[in-house]
């Protein structure tokens, strides 16, 4: 009976494991999208084509690897693999061979007759891979190549409803890109977007901010069932009138009533702790919002916002910070002690300010 992994035991035996092979500098040489949102698809190059081959041919060197699930993109690959059994190699040692057989595929196709190929070169060890090593072959291979793939992300599942999930969001992949191709300022990273003269990073509609009607979600975490009801009520209501929701979502009940306003299909401002890649990282250019931010962003029903380190020093929200954080303890009747600016319980209660802020600018 399969069982699923264990932290220790991660990468070893028998496991369920999502693999993403990047092609370096994100090159689209495996195919391009094409099609629509309602019907988007790959259409692969001769490179794409025979590394999908590739990989179906997987369990002919591994046989205890079955392939699940793949997905080639035009700049990078997805392939969900279940090692069945207990066998020779770990997980890491399957993808590294996987990467090597993909660049002698690149090699075949891209080295011209006689020559050595493109100025890129890379090593190709000896490899555990039938397709890569030659009988008597004990030398490494220097390969010169236009292209190659990055190391691969390596991600263990651990659960059966995590691993439709993930299959689900592989073959969805084409759709998605379309939408953010079709829609792409709705994606745009913005590094320097100004409210009332603070300071964020955004993605999404930035339009949002302009609705003359707002309303902030803020929960107490010590509120009762019946009144997280009354405010989830009241909330609901307004929203479906039109009105903006702002929330950090910190708390559970936050939480809740933010899940049931975007399930309406109604409009957020999401104010973020920690929510974007920082600049000049290699995620910054190809970042996107995942899952169910991801739908409501390309419709054009969310902005993301994450405060500045200027807006999180900003005097006039840090006053109001430590009063709600000093009211809170009196009510507890607890004696306050300030807390220092880099805790999360402070930056929680900092998120709240900003969205209280920002939603109450239309009450002047």
């Amino acid at each position: 009976m399969f069982t699923w992994k264990r932290h220790k035991d991660i990468f070893k035996g028998e496991g369920i494991y999502h693999l993403t092979f990047v092609v370096h500098d994100r090159e689209p040489v495996l195919g391009a999208l094409a099609g629509d949102a309602s019907a988007a698809r790959v259409e692969l190059s001769p490179v794409g084509l025979d590394i999908s081959g590739n990989i179906q041919q997987l369990p002919s060197f591994f046989p205890a690897v079955r392939v699940c699930a793949k997905q080639l993109m035009p700049d990078h690959v997805h392939v969900v693999l279940w090692v069945q059994k207990e066998h020779p190699y770990s997980i890491k040692e399957v993808a590294r061979s996987m990467r090597q057989a993909w660049h002698k595929i690149i090699f075949s196709h891209t080295a011209p007759e006689g020559g050595s190929g493109s100025s890129d070169s890379i090593d190709i060890p000896v490899s555990i891979n039938p397709q890569i090593q030659s009988a008597g072959d004990n030398n490494n291979k220097k390969l010169h190549l236009p292209y190659r793939f990055e190391p691969p992300y390596i991600r263990t599942l651990v659960g059966k409803g995590q691993l439709n999930r993930m299959i689900a969001y592989i073959h969805d992949n084409p759709r998605r890109a379309m939408l953010k191709r079709m829609h792409s300022d709705l994606f745009r990273l913005r590094r320097d977007l100004q409210v009332e003269g603070l300071t964020f990073t955004a993605l999404g509609n930035p339009f949002l901010l302009d609705y003359p009607q707002r309303q902030a979600i803020v929960c107490s975490r010590s509120a009762s069932a019946e009144q997280l009801a009354a405010q989830h009520s009241t909330i609901m209501k307004a929203a479906e009138e039109g009105a903006v929701s702002y929330s950090g979502a910190v708390s559970e009940g936050e939480k809740q009533i933010v899940r049931a306003v975007r399930e309406a299909g109604r409009l957020l401002v999401i104010v973020l702790n920690d929510g974007f890649p920082p600049v000049g990282s290699e995620h910054e250019r190809f970042y996107k919002p995942g899952g169910v931010y991801f739908e409501a962003c390309a419709e054009g029903r969310l902005l993301l916002l994450e405060p500045t380190p200027d807006t999180l020093a900003n005097e006039q929200l840090q006053a109001i910070t430590g009063q709600a954080l000093c009211e809170k303890a009196e009510t507890k009747h607890y004696a306050y002690v300030p807390l220092p600016h880099t805790s999360l319980r402070w930056r929680m209660m900092m998120n709240n300010t900003i969205v209280k802020v920002l939603a109450d600018r239309s009450k002047k």
